[in-house]
Order: C-alpha cells, then structure tokens, then sequence
C-alpha cells in the first residue's frame, strides 16, 4: 500500500497530531479560560505545523484546507437558517 508520506514525515505528522489531541483533552478540564486558551493555542500550534509538514510535500494543502473549513461554515450557517425558517415542534 502507498503510503502519503516518507516514514520521518509519517512519525512527525502522527506525533503533532497526539499533541493536538493530547491539548484538546487537556481542554476539557481547563479550570479557567486562561487555561483554556492556552491550551487551545498549542493544539492550533500543533495542527499548523502538521499542516506545514503536508504543505511541504503537496503544495496547496492548507488552501484546500481552508476552501473546506469555508464549505463547512456555509453548510452550518444554512443548516441553522433552514432551522430557524422552520423550526420544528
């Protein structure tokens, strides 16, 4: 089976993506939002660098990435407008 990526790149990729992880169940039990957003901050500092990883690699990455994050923004708003035009009872 092919795989994306060479086996260095594979092992970094798969080690930010536990550190994001790792921070956002930190999240959970953040007892206050300074905690919160500091540990909302590295699983983003995380993620970005994992983006950077694929980035380098398939140039183009992180556009696709954010034409989707866009995709599934519009799909939400209209998903809550539908709900508001008719909600149910």
């Amino acid at each position: 089976m092919k795989t994306l990526f060479d086996h260095e790149t594979s092992e970094a990729l798969e080690q930010l993506c536990n550190e994001a992880c790792e921070a956002m169940q930190l999240a959970k039990a953040s007892p206050d939002l300074d905690d919160l957003s500091a540990t909302f901050a590295v699983a983003l500092l995380k993620l970005g660098l994992a983006t950077g990883f694929v980035e380098q690699r398939y140039p183009g990455f992180a556009r696709e990435i954010e034409v989707k994050r866009q995709r599934v923004i519009e799909a939400l708003t209209r998903e809550q407008q539908e709900q508001q035009e008719h909600p149910k009872h």
